[in-house]
């Protein structure tokens, strides 16, 4: 008896405990203007998320001196921002629509609607293989074919401006922007929101499939990603009676002033579901597989090369296939050069080339490099002209093409061209240290380059001024 009369005890003090928060929540947030509620209420599944504050517009009335706070942390090290300047950047590309979730799924909503095909899968197949779309751009096409007549005409809004409206209430908090000027700032997102939905509810739900296409195009799990973002969102959506509103903080009945519905589907609780066919769980294995840091075992890696090998005709499925020949320390390189031959025959169908496609190709040359086949290092290379493809792997499979070439042709006594080929590749060389490099293959290969054409170029041009002695001589 003893333990349970404790344990009375304890619950008792939490549900006190809740209550004098929950009726100081509701002191501040009674405090605020109407916009300012929007403002707090609109972007609330990401500051409870992070244990912020929901009912003030500075999520963090508080921060110890010489410290960051925990919003500038986020906007660093979540988004990349790390000043007024940048934040106001992102905000004007998302408010005109260059930049978001949002944009990218009506993109992909108005190509998949284009296509003459009768199925689902077979008008995703085709525009993966046209576009040489990559495996996440695959899922979020299927995404958007199970969600669109779900989500309706403003699709994934909420899960953008929402996201924005958080950006803003942690810019206040870093001290970046004032409270008065953020709200303006957020007037027009919290207008387009409160306009596009019927209710908290309604809103809440489209917001947490913005989460869940987020998940998917990075290969997580999607239903972990959906149940704890409603949990989020659902904290403070209690139903309080009448004697109790004065006392309990809640967000339940929330109504939107929406103007311009355009009879779009108003979502529940009940309707927050992603079921996702069986194609759609393979592609997102397939991504899974691709960002997995920990390697796969024996039976993923034999199921995903079943999958794929069905799925050869699709650029990056067949992409997959080669690099899970040059994967690990001891590197066929005979069999993974056959397997990027193959796989060149796929990539012969693409009509617009993307990032996949010249990523593929920089691998290629670089298999054919170590089988010091240079026929297939040109053919590689042939694939990409001037500006089609800015990054420092590159300029530097270029530096290690033409550094070959030099060799080639200083063996061959050739020694002007060998100069010609060693200043291209130095040439190359520089460019690529001034780009980025995406890691698409072991750097340390180059880690000499430099030094080596250097000595090169000066061996060669002591050849040269031998050879011109010699004829003055005779």
């Amino acid at each position: 008896m003893k333990k349970i009369g404790v344990v009375c005890a304890f619950i008792c003090l939490c549900f006190a405990l809740f209550a004098d928060a929950s009726i100081q929540m509701l002191k501040s947030w009674n405090n605020l203007s109407e916009d300012e509620k929007w403002f707090c209420l609109l972007s609330e599944p990401l500051m409870e998320q992070n244990s912020l504050s929901i009912a003030t517009v500075n999520p963090e009335n508080y921060v110890p001196v010489g410290k960051k706070s925990v919003s500038q942390q986020i906007l660093e090290n979540s988004w990349g921002l790390y000043s007024r300047g940048d934040v106001l950047i992102l905000l004007e590309d998302y408010r005109l629509r260059r930049l978001g979730h949002s944009v990218t799924y009506n993109k992909l909503k108005e190509s998949l609607n284009k296509t003459a095909q009768k199925s689902v899968q077979a008008a995703v197949e085709e525009l993966a293989v046209k576009e040489c779309l990559q495996s996440y751009e695959i899922v979020r096409l299927y995404f958007v074919s199970e969600m669109q007549d779900i989500l309706g005409e403003y699709g994934l809004l909420a899960w953008d401006y929402g996201r924005m409206l958080s950006i803003l209430r942690w810019s206040i908090a870093a001290g970046w922007i004032p409270e008065a000027e953020a709200l303006e700032l957020a007037k027009p997102f919290i207008d387009e929101l409160i306009n596009a939905y019927d209710s908290w509810e309604d809103y809440a739900v489209h917001y947490a499939f913005g989460r869940v296409f987020y998940a998917v195009s990075d290969g997580k799990d999607y239903k972990s990603y959906l149940d704890n973002v409603l949990a989020f969102i659902k904290k403070y959506d209690i139903t309080v009676s009448e004697k109790d509103k004065d006392k309990v903080f809640s967000y339940h009945g929330t109504i939107f002033p929406g103007k311009n519905r355009n009879n779009n589907r108003i979502l529940t609780y009940k309707d927050a579901v992603y079921k996702p066919s069986k194609e759609t769980v393979n592609w997102i294995s397939v991504v899974k597989a691709e960002n997995s840091n920990n390697g796969l075992t024996k039976s993923e890696i034999s199921s995903l090369m079943s999958f794929l090998k069905k799925k050869k005709n699709i650029p990056a499925a067949a992409s997959d296939l080669a690099l899970l020949q040059v994967s690990g320390e001891n590197v066929p390189y005979k069999t993974a050069s056959k397997a990027f031959e193959e796989a060149a025959l796929t990539f012969e169908n693409v009509e617009n080339p993307s990032d996949l496609y010249f990523m593929f190709y920089i691998k290629y040359a670089f298999v054919a490099y170590h089988l010091n086949d240079l026929k297939k290092m040109e053919f590689a290379i042939s694939k990409f002209k001037d500006g089609a493809f800015e990054a420092a792997d590159l300029q530097y499979i270029y530096c290690i093409y033409y550094t070959e070439k030099a060799k080639t042709a200083g063996y061959n006594k050739k020694y002007e061209e060998a100069i010609e080929y060693a200043e291209s590749a130095l040439l190359c060389l520089k460019q690529g240290n001034s780009l980025k490099f995406m890691g698409l293959f072991n750097k340390d290969i180059i880690k000499d380059s430099e030094k080596n054409l250097n000595n090169m170029i000066e061996k060669y041009r002591h050849e040269l001024r031998k050879i011109k002695q010699q004829h003055r001589s005779a």
